[in-house]
């Protein structure tokens, strides 16, 4: 199975949640993992605001996935996810991306829940 990962996806993963345990069987398997870009900067952001450290868990995730930047058929799907769903840009990049590579998409986050090619992490 190929997925992608969005950053909730990879803070379950770090923080060791029941949650985070899912997510740990993908990372440990052979899977290949794609994560957009932008979870990258959400990421940071978090543990930056929440004073952990994040260099390392960067690095493992470039490391272990391939990191997908926002092209412009990726930003033109989100334009339209953003009006047809009602999604933030955030979420939608997020999915656009699982939708472009042609992967499931791994998260937790609510607006995502019951989303056709979404693995909801419960």
């Amino acid at each position: 199975m190929t997925v992608t990962f969005d950053s909730y996806a990879w803070i379950e993963y770090f923080s060791g949640s029941t949650k985070g345990s899912k997510v740990r069987e993908l990372v440990e398997g052979s899977e290949q993992i794609f994560s957009p870009a932008l979870s990258l900067a959400e990421i940071k952001s978090k543990y930056t605001r929440e004073k952990k450290p994040f260099e390392e868990r960067l690095e493992f995730i470039m490391f272990r996935s391939s990191i997908v930047g926002v092209s412009a058929e990726i930003a033109l799907l989100v334009a339209d996810l953003m009006q047809k769903d009602g999604l933030h840009l955030a979420d939608a990049v997020m999915y656009a991306t699982a939708l472009y590579t042609n992967t499931k998409l791994l998260t937790g986050d609510k607006h995502l829940k019951g989303k056709d090619n979404v693995i909801f992490l419960e």
